[in-house]
């Protein structure tokens, strides 16, 4: 059982973090849980590896205390890593519901700070689906610390690089009238079904920053613009973001289009860095496929031992 730790509750009125927040206000809080750590090598030091899969803490508990190995498949990721032969914290971010996904960035790059100062941490690794690739690609520009970027690996999976269709009303919601027109026909039973699919989307929508932020440029209704910040994905790939996540080890996965991430969205990237992503033949929801996943997973232990390497290699260099 995994133990919640809320860190920080968008606060609306005055665009600021609250930090440690009231019980009350636990629902749809900036959180990360924490599972217990596997230790391989008593004088190893750790690698974190922190599963952002674009969720929120209320998505995944009822108490906003515990959550449970199975949820993101963090059983899974648990397995994977007890068979290697280095120390690992295994955590899950889970992300404020109500703050622009730039607000999460930064704190969570702060976060990915307070533990790569640690002597003891030997890397930390931010694996991003979707939404949270897109958040990811903006966090090491705001890492201040040298040592931060040396101990950072960033791996992005089936991110809308350029928005999604999925957080954009204006576009999303006529395709489907679209969609049940030509199937039932115009009629009042089209439009009831219709309004009853708007309504449940609607319902299990955060309908805040937290999706409408990956939108499609157009995409958002003027009366939703409180809770939508245009700048996320026009500014996405900005001189910024790009040189510095070319300072950290980072690897991008796209898999087919499903109609949440197109393809096209996901190989984006690639006309901005100089690196072909990883094709993964996987549905949008990539971790609950064990062995899709797994083979991210392999990516990410190769990249820590590149790491570890690359580390060796520097210090006896200055030696």
């Amino acid at each position: 059982m995994g133990v919640i730790n809320i860190i920080g509750k968008w606060n609306f009125q005055y665009e600021n973090w609250i930090l440690n927040p009231k019980e009350e206000l636990y629902g749809r809080s900036f959180s990360i849980a924490k599972y217990e750590k596997i230790i391989n090598n008593e004088q190893d030091k750790t690698n974190y590896i922190i599963i952002a899969p674009g969720s929120r803490v209320e998505d995944h508990s009822k108490d906003f205390k515990t959550i449970k190995e199975k949820e993101a498949r963090i059983d899974n990721v648990l397995n994977y890593f007890s068979k290697e032969n280095e120390n690992y914290d295994i955590q899950l971010f889970l992300m404020d519901a109500d703050a622009p996904i730039i607000e999460d960035a930064k704190l969570l790059a702060s976060y990915i700070e307070y533990l790569a100062i640690s002597p003891n941490t030997n890397s930390i690794n931010l694996l991003g689906l979707s939404k949270c690739g897109a958040m990811n690609f903006y966090i090491p520009s705001f890492l201040n610390d040298k040592i931060s970027l040396q101990k950072t690996n960033l791996f992005n999976i089936a991110t809308p690089y350029s928005g999604t269709v999925l957080a954009s009303p204006l576009i999303f919601y006529p395709e489907v009238k679209k969609f049940i027109t030509a199937k039932i026909g115009d009629n009042n039973l089209s439009n009831y079904i219709y309004t009853k699919l708007i309504n449940f989307y609607e319902s299990i929508s955060s309908n805040s920053h937290t999706d409408y932020d990956i939108a499609i440029p157009n995409g958002i209704p003027k009366e939703k613009y409180s809770l939508y910040d245009k700048n996320f994905i026009e500014n996405i790939f900005s001189s910024n973001n790009i040189n510095s996540i070319q300072s950290l080890n980072s690897l991008f996965f796209e898999g087919k289009s499903n109609g949440m991430v197109y393809t096209e969205a996901q190989k984006k990237v690639e006309d901005y860095i100089p690196l072909q992503s990883y094709a993964i033949s996987s549905h949008h929801n990539v971790i609950s496929n064990t062995k899709i996943f797994n083979t991210i997973l392999d990516c990410v232990q190769d990249t820590i031992e590149e790491s570890n390497e690359k580390q060796l290699f520097l210090k006896r260099k200055s030696n």
